[in-house]
């Protein structure tokens, strides 16, 4: 394979890799909304302690306290990086061919590390005593899918109680106390107040006209106002 190919090659896999990055970012973005629920709800201790104590079988040592840090504040991001510096799993991007001893070329792979995402889906299931399969089935929905949020308080509730802290944006404060509203200046000119069929008489309706006036005016009161030559004249009201 030429140069040329070889370039592109390794672009395409760059981009694999970062395409398996963004969609471990997005259940991390579930896990982060899980950690802050629980963060909302009283504990014994520190959950990040508890967090780091809590083992996962299969692993030799649990993910660090740090993890449960970044996912309270939503460092979706320190998170990641974490799990790429813990993977035991390399993904692939290319390899260069280098010049070692006694003069021969050795093939020298050039490797990321796959974050390892049922890992910290499991120790944090185990934290939150959630199912496991529960967790990784809400991840894989994403932060923004409708049910996301309604499912955290629906497994949190029954094992860890309603929340005891505010979480989320507060609200913006409300002042003191709000001016009085501004009375409309009152009009001097008389009212002239008609029922819907007083009306109608007045008009001279025919039945057919009555019945579309009458639908017209089912809901509504008409206001009839002064020509805009006639400041002086009435503004009667017709009132059904």
């Amino acid at each position: 394979m030429d140069r040329g190919g070889k370039e592109q090659r390794r672009r395409d896999r760059l981009r694999d890799y970062q395409a398996q990055l963004e969609a471990t970012r997005q259940s991390v973005a579930v896990l982060a909304e899980f950690a802050r629920g629980r963060e909302s709800r009283a504990a014994d201790r520190p959950l990040e302690a508890e967090f780091a104590a809590t083992a996962v079988e299969g692993c030799a040592e649990p993910l660090p306290a740090g993890v449960w840090v970044a996912l309270r504040r939503g460092d979706l991001d320190a998170v990641v990086d974490i799990l790429v510096q813990a993977a035991t799993e390399q993904f692939l991007i290319a390899e260069h061919e280098e010049l070692g001893s006694g003069y021969r070329l050795t093939a020298v792979p050039e490797s990321r590390g796959v974050p390892d995402l049922d890992r910290l889906i499991a120790q944090v299931a185990a934290l939150l005593r959630v199912p496991n399969d529960v967790l990784s089935v809400i991840a894989g929905w994403g932060p923004e899918d409708p049910r996301t949020v309604a499912e955290i308080d629906h497994l949190l509730d029954p094992r860890h109680g309603p929340p005891t802290a505010a979480t989320g944006a507060r609200p913006a404060p409300r002042p003191a106390s709000l001016p009085a509203p501004t009375k409309a200046p009152a009009d001097p000119r008389t009212r002239l107040t008609l029922s819907r069929a007083e009306f109608a008489a007045v008009l001279a309706l025919t039945p057919d006209q009555r019945d579309v006036f009458a639908a017209l005016t089912r809901e509504a009161d008409i206001l009839i106002r002064a020509d805009s030559g006639g400041s002086s004249a009435a503004s009667p009201t017709a009132e059904a």
